[in-house]
């Protein structure tokens, strides 16, 4: 019985992530993502020292019609500076096969965002947004196959 409880812990301390800093996942209603949509994060910094890892986290269901997802994430600073990036995460190869890890029709998918250092102390607030297009440029207005969009900041190595 001793040897159980020491195990437990063991295993626990071993499941720990060292790393983050900071990391949630909003649930997107009935797995469409909507334009109107717009997934918001806050994050309190106070190390404007380190450089830290920010990651876009993307869980879908193998109904996704595409093989990469287009986000605009627009971050507000706590004296109030916007920035907005564009970024493009593959969720599958050419082949049609899906990164990431992976149970049943589900997918779950860390998409590397950028590598930065905070300077301002106080709250950052992230809104991402799904930037797909049709063929012609029109806005995808209901997507599909998206069920949680997430961010993920994590201390460098």
């Amino acid at each position: 019985m001793k040897y159980c409880g020491i195990t437990l812990i063991l295993l626990t301390l071993i499941s720990c992530d060292s790393n983050r800093l900071y990391e949630k996942n909003i649930s997107i209603d009935d797995s469409v993502w909507g334009l109107s949509q717009t997934p918001t994060f806050e994050y309190n910094n106070s190390d404007t020292l380190s450089e830290v890892n920010m990651l876009i986290n993307v869980r879908h269901s193998s109904t996704y019609p595409f093989s990469n997802l287009w986000l605009f994430v627009n971050t507000i600073s706590p004296n109030g500076t916007p920035m907005q990036d564009t970024i493009e995460c593959v969720l599958a190869k050419k082949n049609g096969q899906w990164l990431g890890s992976g149970l049943g029709d589900i997918f779950d998918m860390q998409c590397p965002f950028k590598t930065i250092r905070l300077d301002d102390n106080g709250i950052y607030q992230f809104n991402v947004e799904q930037a797909m297009r049709h063929g012609d440029l029109a806005e995808i207005e209901h997507l599909p196959g998206i069920m949680e969009v997430g961010l993920r900041i994590e201390k460098t190595n």
